[in-house]
């Protein structure tokens, strides 16, 4: 796919955060496929958020030294602040493994 398929390009924007077209302004795929859809996304966002946070403990705890329980809040306060990216790059996929087009 290669158009937008968010109204707005910032993630971190208050206003419409994760706002979507009716249709692909490029190919016409239609993006609101079902009511609940986007729910399927959890299953996609749920084994990137567990390989980010074994990176961001590990890159805390033996790199830069930290004790666990402040690799944990490390990681938890990255991982807080990728939220608005990794949900829209969840949809992203989740709608790409069930495209029409």
């Amino acid at each position: 796919m290669e158009g937008d398929l968010f109204l707005n390009k910032n993630p971190y924007s208050s206003k419409g955060m994760f706002d979507m077209p009716a249709r692909c302004p490029v190919c016409g795929q239609d993006f609101q496929i079902e009511p609940g859809f986007y729910l399927g996304a959890m299953w996609v966002s749920y084994p990137i958020v567990i390989a980010l946070i074994i990176a961001f403990i590990a890159l805390a705890h033996f790199v830069m030294g930290l004790h666990m329980l402040a690799s944990f809040l490390f990681a938890t306060v990255l991982l807080i602040l990728l939220c608005p990216p990794l949900i829209r790059y969840s949809r992203a996929i989740y709608l790409n493994i069930f495209a029409e087009v």
